[in-house]
């Protein structure tokens, strides 16, 4: 009896030196990496703080949404504040679920790209994104499986066409960038009939919306233009020339310019923001070019005076953690979701994705006030980098690797201007602006008024300007003329 007593002493013992072992493992490498010793035992405690829940169909919105009239009929962007946009997104995912999922299908065809200019002359509500977006990760963003026998890899347009089936179903149209495809489906018995689609046309007519017309109604044949032109390229050609924009004030938050004159409180401020619980294990410094450094042994935060946020993760990555870009994307998002709060009243898209190889980057982008907000040749400070979107975020299936992030927070000002919206104006001072254009094969992939971000530690007025995006992924950023 004495002997069993015994024994289990030795082994009581025995796990308290165990878990002894463990803390001052935990302490000692804490201590090499210059935090507080007692903040391993903190670290266990709170890394569930650490952690954010990421609903994905929360980040799954549209670049446009563009309700179509019909040949040489208004086109309406519908924008989300807009009393149909809920309606129309939630019944175009209604479809996108189905056809991803390969479900309630009737028929589908395939066609050749020219198919998508007869489809957007037509009455219809057309779904873009700002590239193609692969159909898993569209699945995984409308939480279904993706059906091994999809056609459509990619998603890059939707057409959603009410009235074109005789049989009172509704065509669905999937615009991959390089072939066309067509779905036809019963209508969604709880969202939009036949008749709703109708409605939504009246009533953007009795509202005197704005509208545009799409390219291809200006210029029948858009292959044979000296330059060419996508056909659903929205253009204003007709009717008053002038649209009235405000003008934005952008700034740089937490007083990132003077962050580094600031006292160790101010600092801890954002310190907060950006690393969390985590942050009394970092390091914190000012560099020679008086960049505000937080770092540990895996980890280096960088923050600019021009409010440029820069992340590099400092050990070996494993070639086995790649896993696939749902996971990888559900790590950058979760970095982003972290630190929401250094930005505020903005909405972030997914603007490209791209596989790296052993790892995945993924490029998001701005709207403000409706409009997308633009960076373009963005200069990272002594590294001879320029960014062309507002975060860039490379990931694979563990963790977040690397981060370039523009912070900036806007406000709408108080300055209404007039400005010129004609196609045939907007042409005329591209080629002025660009001299040599018509030796390098233009082409217009799609056009949007804009915000442009550029460089700068100051609070600044944005005006909009165009922003021309060709076929060869070049752009070209051209002022607009005020009334």
């Amino acid at each position: 009896m004495f002997l069993i007593k015994s024994e289990k002493v030795k082994q009581y013992i025995l796990v308290i030196l165990v878990i002894t072992s463990i803390i001052q493992v935990g302490v000692l490498w804490n201590y090499q990496r210059r935090g507080m010793p007692t903040n391993f035992l903190w670290n266990i405690i709170s890394a569930k703080n650490n952690q954010v829940t990421i609903d994905m169909e929360d980040f799954f919105r549209p670049f446009k949404i563009v309700v179509s009239a019909g040949f040489e009929n208004p086109h309406w962007v519908i924008n989300e504040d807009d009393s149909h946009y809920d309606e129309v997104w939630k019944n175009a995912k209604y479809y996108l679920k189905n056809i991803i999922s390969s479900k309630k299908i009737i028929s589908e065809r395939e066609f050749l790209e020219s198919q998508w200019k007869e489809v957007i002359e037509k009455k219809s509500v057309i779904i873009e994104f700002k590239n193609d977006i692969s159909s898993n990760l569209i699945a995984a963003f409308l939480g279904v499986g993706a059906s091994g026998g999809l056609k459509a890899e990619k998603i890059y347009k939707m057409a959603i066409l009410p009235a074109e089936n005789i049989n009172n179903n509704v065509n669905i149209y999937i615009y991959t960038g390089e072939k066309v495809y067509l779905y036809t489906m019963g209508f969604f018995d709880k969202g939009l009939s036949r008749g709703d689609y109708d409605l939504i046309i009246e009533e953007l007519y009795g509202e005197g919306k704005e509208s545009f017309e799409v390219v291809s109604e200006l210029i029948r044949n858009t292959e044979r233009s000296p330059f060419y032109f996508k056909p659903d390229v929205l253009i204003v050609a007709k009717g008053n020339k002038y649209r009235n924009f405000n003008n934005v004030i952008s700034s740089i938050p937490y007083d990132m310019p003077d962050l580094d004159s600031k006292s160790s409180t101010d600092i801890d401020v954002i310190a907060e923001e950006i690393i969390g619980n985590e942050k009394d294990s970092y390091i914190q410094s000012v560099d020679m070019s008086n960049v505000v450094v937080f770092k540990n042994f895996s980890n280096r935060y960088n923050i600019y005076k021009d409010g440029l946020l820069e992340y590099k993760y400092l050990s070996v990555i494993g070639k086995r953690d790649k896993g696939n870009e749902i996971e990888a994307f559900k790590k950058a998002l979760e970095f982003i979701k972290v630190r929401e709060n250094l930005i505020s009243d903005v909405d972030i898209y997914l603007a490209k994705m791209v596989d790296e190889g052993e790892y995945y980057t993924f490029y998001f982008d701005y709207k403000f006030n409706n409009l997308p907000v633009v960076v373009n040749g963005y200069p990272i400070k002594n590294s001879g980098k320029k960014l062309n979107h507002a975060i860039n975020i490379s990931a694979n299936s563990k963790r977040v690797l690397s981060c370039e992030w523009v912070l900036r927070k806007f406000e709408v000002g108080n300055n209404v201007l007039e400005l010129n919206m004609n196609f045939g104006d907007l042409l005329d001072d591209t080629f002025e602006r660009y001299t040599d254009l018509a030796s390098r094969g233009f082409s217009i992939k799609d056009k949007n008024v804009s915000y442009e971000i550029k460089y700068s530690v100051n609070t600044e007025s944005i005006l909009p300007t165009w922003v021309i995006e060709t076929i060869d992924d070049r752009r070209y950023i051209v002022p607009m003329k005020q009334k």
